[in-house]
């Protein structure tokens, strides 16, 4: 994060005057409106907030809005949650790098045997446990608009899993209690994404191996599967990665840009020297017909 910080710094932006951060604890999800969810409403009520004062302290100028990863997924949250006349005031672009829209497959690893998330001598097992207990972690599921019912992700000697049985995929790897919070929080959650009517630009990386079936043998779910890869950015399928494009395609009055960034994996785009300068090209071009909005960052 580092890199990216000091890149949009060399900009002119300097921190707590125009250049803002709202990191986020991970291990607590969030529900749809309504549902009861202390601490992620009480982190989009604070995000709000420093929108607001952002622009404020910044002549009433509408911020750039940047969000890494599942930050992106809080952010469109944070403006659907929102009336539309608050969204044209404070918000000038919303700009989401590896956002995983539609959930990856490389969760359903995770909560089947433990992920050590490339960590050397880390037994995944030993983490499994923890990361189960995650809340955002059920909002990665593969989402069935991106994964359909026809396309196995988890592959056993004796079952097959799509996104459409996940319910059945959880009881399986012995998570049963995972199942009624994913049928009555993710579920709802993940149903639509809504556009919300401010530019949004995607940045990601593709042609990075990542994982899109998961084959497991006879040991079960406590022993690491074999995986064909697909495209994606190492940990989100390619699918994922372009769903606003295709759910958006039909949406009036929604500006909507791609970039692609070839070899480019979900974390290296916070620091490699070509994602950077394709990222601070972004903002550049956004504040171009303005003087520079203040910058709040979704992590």
């Amino acid at each position: 994060m580092e890199p990216l910080v000091e890149s949009i710094q060399q900009l002119g932006y300097k921190d707590s005057q125009n250049l803002f951060g709202a990191p986020y604890d991970f291990r607590y999800g969030l529900a749809p409106e309504g549902h009861p969810c202390n601490v992620g409403t009480t982190f989009l009520e604070n995000l709000k907030q420093l929108v607001e004062n952002a622009s404020h302290a910044n002549d009433g100028a509408p911020v750039i809005l940047v969000s890494h990863s599942l930050g992106g997924l809080f952010a469109l949250q944070l403006l659907n949650r929102n009336p539309p006349a608050w969204r044209e005031q404070y918000i000038k672009h919303f700009i989401a790098l590896s956002a995983p829209w539609g959930g990856t497959v490389d969760e359903m690893l995770t909560f089947a045997s433990g992920n050590a998330l490339g960590v050397p001598l880390v037994n995944p097992l030993l983490v499994r446990n923890e990361q189960r207990s995650s809340e955002s972690n059920l909002w990665l599921m593969p989402r069935r608009k991106q994964f359909p019912l026809e396309t196995p992700l988890v592959v056993t000697p004796k079952s097959s899993y799509s996104s459409f049985d996940i319910s059945i995929f959880l009881k399986d790897i012995g998570f049963e209690e995972g199942v009624h919070p994913y049928e009555t929080r993710i579920l709802p959650l993940v149903e639509k994404l809504v556009a919300p009517g401010v530019p949004v630009t995607c940045i990601f990386g593709n042609g990075v191996p990542t994982p899109e079936t998961l084959y497991y043998g006879e040991d079960g779910f406590d022993k690491q599967p074999e995986i064909v890869y697909g495209d994606g950015d190492g940990t989100v399928n390619i699918a994922s990665l372009l769903a606003l494009e295709d759910e958006w395609k039909d949406a009036k009055d929604q500006k909507l840009k791609v970039i692609k960034l070839a070899g480019i994996s979900h974390t290296n785009i916070l620091k490699d020297d070509t994602a950077l300068a394709q990222i601070i090209d972004e903002i550049s071009t956004i504040n171009s017909d303005i003087s520079s909005s203040p910058f709040v960052s979704s992590l």
